[in-house]
């Protein structure tokens, strides 16, 4: 995130006063846009989503006087301030920090963190539900292996051609997906190994 930041086209780096919403906009990698309703023309909801919740980041951290805009005003009738221009070297230095702080969320105590709250971490090696997925792919090896036919080579399972038989159903109906045949034999394996040792 903080690339969009950092990645910034030159007409906008070179801007001596920029909007809360320029700003917000660039933290959310947009670059083509001066205003938000022009951003919520031209882009997706998902967009326009991010670059509002950074401009509301962007308002409290003026509001709690982290961040000194050069003016600021306001059009609601409860007088919160719903704009503001910054200098550059005010606000590009504070959006990169905000965008690359690793400290905890604001209103989140992390000593209250449960670890099933905890983000699970990415690759085979840990996700959740793992133990079921290696007995439903043990279970699922065996059933092939009492069926018989191609699926067995003398007694015992043929690792091999269920590995290949499910790399070609997984490329065929996994929106192109491709998955090793080694890779699946590695993992029918470990199912087995863990689940199915005789």
């Amino acid at each position: 995130m903080r690339e969009n930041i950092l990645n910034m086209p030159h007409h906008l780096r070179r801007q001596r006063v920029v909007t809360a919403e320029q700003a917000a906009m660039a933290m959310a990698g947009v670059y083509s846009c001066s205003r938000l309703d022009e951003l919520k023309a031209k882009f997706p909801p998902e967009i326009y989503n991010i670059a509002s919740s950074y401009l509301r980041i962007i308002l409290s951290a003026v509001n709690a006087e982290e961040l000194h805009p050069k003016r600021t005003w306001s059009s609601s009738p409860g007088g919160d301030i719903t704009g503001a221009d910054f200098y550059s070297n005010d606000i590009w230095p504070w959006a990169v920090k905000e965008i690359s702080a690793t400290d905890s969320w604001f209103g989140c105590d992390p000593d209250s963190f449960s670890e099933k709250y905890q983000p699970l971490r990415s690759g085979w090696g840990e996700f959740a539900g793992k133990d079921t997925a290696l007995k439903l792919i043990a279970g699922m090896a065996i059933a092939l292996e009492k069926s018989g036919g191609k699926y067995v080579r003398g007694k015992n399972l043929n690792k091999s051609e269920v590995a290949r038989s499910a790399s070609r159903s997984i490329l065929e109906h996994g929106d192109g997906i491709d998955v090793t045949d080694k890779a699946l034999t590695m993992l029918i394996n470990e199912a087995l190994n863990t689940y199915a040792s005789k």
